[in-house]
């Protein structure tokens, strides 16, 4: 059986056509401005990666999809960067115009299915995963099960606020925003001057590895994972946040065993979130 995965993301939409938990093709393309175009794009995909499918059928296409879904995984409720998919009935919409069966899932919960499966986590049973890059994703799984929550929407850390004073939560002082914010350029830029020596550039990443190691004290002396997952493009900083990071948790975890706590930093590829969303079917 194969199945194809979609992640749809702010800027691009990957695809991929996957046999065997294996990738057999991928591709992406840039994001529609609308719904009406989203949905054309997919379906003529669909039918793209359908018609490479010679020995066998396509068993479900899933969707990797931003921000936080109904408990029945039938829509998103809020996604702040493509609001145009807000209410839509994602799954009935899809499942009727590709004539297959459909699941979505949180695009962060696709990353550590991924992960889960054939990467980082996969040794793991309690883990928390985090997705840093233009903003923080969260994703955590007990036993081995992924969590949903009773809302659905389980994992949100993101939102958890870190500086009442301004206002400022996990995503405004943990991602690319607060590097942006403070130096007028992105992670990548930064860390290329930080490794010249720029003082500016590595008093930035320091912060930024303190702000993430508060937010990650707060995330383990909660659910006292075995190890917690960075991914994204803020893990190009590892050398200069990780130190931080640690000295943070040493402070703020309450539990010396807790203060063990695995941090790991993984590069689960481009492709990652929609080879989750086509691996949502052997959940």
């Amino acid at each position: 059986m194969y199945y194809i995965g979609f992640d749809i993301g702010g800027s691009y939409i990957k695809f991929v056509l996957v046999k065997n938990r294996k990738i057999l093709f991928s591709g992406h393309e840039e994001r529609p401005a609308t719904f009406p175009s989203l949905a054309k794009l997919i379906t003529q995909k669909a039918k793209f990666l359908s018609g490479k499918v010679k020995d066998g059928k396509v068993g479900g296409v899933g969707f990797s999809l931003p921000g936080p879904l109904d408990s029945k995984r039938e829509k998103v409720l809020n996604s702040a960067n493509i609001r145009y998919l807000n209410g839509k009935a994602f799954r009935k919409i899809f499942s009727e115009k590709l004539k297959l069966p459909v699941k979505i899932e949180h695009d962060v919960h696709c990353f550590l299915l991924t992960s889960r499966t054939l990467s980082t986590a996969k040794k793991y049973k309690n883990v928390f995963y985090i997705t840093l890059g233009t903003g923080l994703g969260g994703a955590f799984m007990v036993d081995g099960k992924i969590i949903q929550g009773s809302h659905g929407s389980a994992g949100e850390v993101g939102n958890m606020i870190l500086d009442m004073s301004k206002r400022l939560d996990f995503e405004d002082l943990s991602s690319n925003k607060f590097v942006r914010r403070t130096t007028g350029r992105g992670t990548l830029e930064t860390v290329k001057l930080a490794e010249t020596g720029d003082k500016k550039a590595k008093a930035t990443l320091a912060e930024l590895g303190e702000n993430l190691g508060i937010g990650l004290a707060n995330i383990i002396n909660v659910f006292d994972p075995e190890v917690i997952v960075l991914s994204g493009g803020v893990s190009d900083a590892r050398k200069f946040i990780e130190p931080e990071i640690k000295e943070q948790i040493k402070k703020l975890v309450s539990s010396p065993e807790a203060q063990k706590t695995k941090i790991l930093f993984t590069k689960i590829g481009y492709s990652g979130g929609a080879l989750g969303a086509a691996l949502l079917f052997e959940k």
